[in-house]
């Protein structure tokens, strides 16, 4: 089911404090919600929950959008949500809005996210956004930039070298 809750700290090193693992002293941090997480869609958990974690935010998703049939609408794919059950599927178009002439793979900062712009597929333009950033006055640093757009490479090639954001009929 999309809904379920996830529990990740079963996985997590029990040897790390909980407060290591973010931002909620309660532990809560690693438990989530899905949404569009069935099949092999459930691929994409892992780098999305990791992207969301390096950030510190609070949740994140594979998004689309379709310049030509809807433009400043972004689609959900696979959505992670820390803060929420079920998940919450619709994210602001500021996080992406200054994506849309780039080339994948771009990194777009904000006060409060990131969308990282990783390809274009049948018309539709595909970002990971993470959303609920804390606001820490810095930018991305070097090895988390980096580390950010190897997962953003991990997502866009299950989508598009596995073919799992492909429309099937």
């Amino acid at each position: 089911m999309d809904d379920d809750v996830i529990d990740l700290t079963k996985y997590l090193n029990r040897s790390k404090a909980v407060s290591d693992i973010g931002p909620d002293a309660n532990g809560s941090r690693g438990n989530f919600s899905v949404w569009g997480g069935d099949g092999d869609r459930s691929r994409f958990a892992l780098p999305v929950w990791r992207s969301i974690y390096l950030v510190g935010g609070g949740r994140g998703g594979l998004v689309w959008e379709d310049p030509d049939e809807m433009p400043g609408v972004l689609t959900p794919f696979f959505v992670l949500d820390l803060g929420a059950e079920p998940a919450r599927v619709e994210f602001s178009y500021d996080l992406v809005a200054e994506l849309e002439t780039s080339e994948a793979p771009t990194v777009m900062e904000s006060s409060t996210g990131i969308g990282i712009f990783i390809g274009t597929r049948e018309g539709r333009q595909w970002y990971l956004v993470l959303d609920e950033r804390r606001p820490t006055g810095e930018g991305l640093q070097g090895g988390v930039r980096e580390d950010l757009l190897f997962l953003a490479g991990e997502c866009a090639g299950l989508l598009f070298y596995r073919e799992l954001g492909l429309d099937k009929d």
